[in-house]
């Protein structure tokens, strides 16, 4: 059984919601902005766009995936992934009608390919100059989390329980490996992170896995967080956040259950400490930068887990997780704003108002932030 994430956001609106006095001290500019369709509307689809090199690929729910000029914002090329390859005139009608693919997890590159999958169970492989269909193949369950590429393989985890490693020219399956399931769980997977000849990744069932990656067999897994409580909210123990790898440790954070860090090699329990969430975090030297379940933000040092500060000005609100820029922290929550922190001390530093909400936290790289709308607006914003 899956719990969509709205609900905890409906779960956490039921107070009147306060917000902060913030006095804008930065002034963000907005580069270019471009339309990616409708978006994924009201659905929980988690679409975050991707830099590489030149270009900003972003994806909407029906079925739209664009590549845009990353200093001008033009758009490069479209394919719908609601054409079936067969060059059918009909094709050319899906832009304006109902159907959608339903598209989620957003975009990801590797091996020269843009990849994208599908609540439908469908695995793309798209050429990043052209927009071409490469390859597609379907695989058992919902992609809910994008592909992941490395060692190799294209690695896809799916909400039926199932990790595919696909072969990047082809998609040719190389190996499945079944994951242990949870009776009650959030609608959400982990994506899968390649590392140090390893597949690692959380599951519904509260653990931290790793998999000898050219062999798909698991090497260990361990428990991070256990059901308990009275509640069906209260038991579900999901590692949804992406796992994040530095310098052979692994940092992992559950819903309703701990922050750890990990040994990548063997698996044990370095440090752990009580913060859960299911957003993904952020990292930058050695500080690990969180939004907890109940929209808390938090700095912990990653070498000793210790809290550096903490910001409880956005309580109760349904927020994204945390995108390092410079030296701020961007994360937006689902009435539109987009809130920057200073990533030093976590005070507020700016408040920006969008068009629509924010599910899922933007992109950075050393220029400049990208972030998309529920309703598909995206931008690309820069900072003096």
């Amino acid at each position: 059984m899956l719990v969509l994430l709205t609900t905890l956001a409906a779960c956490s609106s039921k107070d009147e919601l306060v917000y902060p006095e913030i006095n804008n001290k930065i002034e963000p500019e907005e580069i270019w902005s471009a339309s990616v369709g409708n978006g994924v509307e009201h659905y929980d689809s988690a679409l975050r766009p991707f830099i590489y090199r030149d270009k900003v690929f972003a994806a909407s729910r029906a079925g739209l995936v664009m590549a845009f000029d990353r200093e001008s914002g033009d758009r490069l090329w479209t394919f719908d992934v609601r054409d079936d390859g067969t060059g059918s005139f009909l094709d050319g009608l899906k832009f304006w009608n109902s159907e959608t693919a339903r598209v989620s997890g957003g975009v990801s590159y590797g091996y020269d390919k843009v990849f994208v999958g599908t609540e439908n169970g469908d695995v793309l492989a798209l050429d990043p100059e052209t927009g071409e269909l490469v390859w597609r193949v379907k695989v058992k369950g919902e992609v809910i989390a994008k592909p992941a590429a490395g060692e190799g393989y294209v690695l896809v985890n799916t909400s039926a329980g199932y990790m595919f490693a696909l072969h990047p020219d082809t998609g040719e399956q190389r190996w499945m490996y079944e994951q242990e399931s949870a009776l009650l769980s959030l609608r959400g997977t982990s994506e899968p992170v390649v590392a140090s000849g390893g597949v690692i990744f959380g599951s519904g069932a509260g653990k931290v896995s790793v998999l000898i990656a050219d062999k798909g067999v698991l090497a260990w897994d361990v428990a991070i967080a256990v059901p308990k409580g009275a509640t069906d909210l209260s038991r579900m123990a999901d590692v949804d956040a992406t796992p994040i790898i530095i310098d052979g440790t692994i940092y992992a954070i559950a819903f309703n259950g701990e922050l750890v860090a990990l040994e990548l090699r063997t698996g044990r329990v370095m440090w752990k400490r009580e913060y859960a969430s299911f957003r993904d975090m952020a990292i930058e030297g050695n500080t690990i930068y969180l939004v907890d379940s109940v929209g808390k933000i938090f700095a912990i040092d990653r070498r000793n887990g210790l809290e550096q500060w903490s910001q409880f000005g956005l309580h109760k609100h349904f927020l994204t997780g945390p995108t390092v820029y410079k030296d701020y922290l961007a994360i937006g929550d689902v009435e539109g704003n987009l809130f920057w922190l200073d990533k030093n001390t976590g005070d507020f530093v700016a408040r920006e108002s969008y068009g629509s909400g924010f599910y899922v936290q933007g992109v950075s790289s050393a220029d400049e932030l990208v972030i998309q709308t529920r309703d598909g607006e995206l931008s690309l914003i820069r900072l003096p």
